[in-house]
């Protein structure tokens, strides 16, 4: 069992993204749950075609005993089965937000880790409490940049962090590439970490996003969703070469 902690130093990177279509393609591995633990600005549900829920994370973190009620389930219809991944989102209620007890997220993580292969965390970005203790809850910590500096810098702090914590940060994730293959290696070098996948940029992933569908599930022959497959695989221990290219090869598809 694995609890894989989807981070970044930066917001606006897509998190959300990398970690909704990473767990929707670990339910083809085994039994998968995704959580939104960035509480002050979730957004996940919304990815997942789900509705602002009703019983959430936020609820959990101030009574255990909800946990069973906030978790959501998600039939994902691929093309030769039909797959289920478990949700537990949070709430856009602010009231809510000042009552919880965030220190609750380590033993909701441990209660859990005896139902599922795979538990998906979708950290909020940077260092704040709503972020370190979401990564100390988890066993891997992979790191979502852009290939952009300032992206860059800002996962190389998170990376120390982790370090300190004594977790692992076990490869950085490249997404809305473009073809800029010096940035990989000036990441790979910047964080001390290696990448295990490199997702484009593509105007899919919106159009997806507002139907509430992952692009992996929506358009699986996509380059975008083979490029996501590729992490996935790297991620269960698969041996997949991970290789950077230009940017004429982004243009031409």
């Amino acid at each position: 069992m694995a609890v894989i902690a989807i981070c970044s130093g930066k917001g606006g990177v897509g998190k959300t993204t990398i970690s909704a279509n990473l767990a929707s393609l670990l339910t083809l591995y085994g039994s998968t749950l995704l959580i939104d633990s960035d509480i002050a600005l979730p957004n996940l549900h919304t990815f997942l075609g789900l509705d602002d829920p009703f019983i959430s994370l936020l609820d959990v973190l101030k009574d255990e005993s909800y946990l069973n009620e906030a978790i959501y389930r998600v039939k994902l219809r691929f093309r030769l089965n039909v797959k289920e991944l478990d949700v537990l989102p949070a709430s856009t209620s602010v009231k809510a937000l000042e009552e919880i007890d965030m220190n609750k997220f380590k033993n909701i993580v441990e209660g859990l880790r005896n139902r599922y292969d795979y538990i998906v965390i979708d950290v909020a970005a940077g260092l704040g409490k709503y972020a370190l203790i979401p990564i100390v809850s988890s066993d891997d910590v992979y790191l979502v940049v852009n290939p952009e500096k300032a992206s860059i810098l800002d996962s190389q702090k998170v990376k120390k962090i982790a370090d300190i914590s004594g977790v692992r940060v076990k490869g950085i994730i490249m997404n809305r590439y473009k073809g800029e293959k010096k940035m990989v290696e000036y990441a790979e070098n910047a964080i001390g970490a290696e990448i295990v996948g490199i997702i484009r940029d593509s105007n899919l992933v919106r159009k997806c996003w507002e139907e509430g569908v992952p692009v992996v599930v929506k358009k699986p022959q996509s380059n975008i969703a083979k490029e996501f497959f590729n992490l996935t695989r790297k991620i269960v221990g698969e041996d997949v070469e991970i290789k950077p290219y230009g940017k004429l090869r982004y243009l031409l598809g």
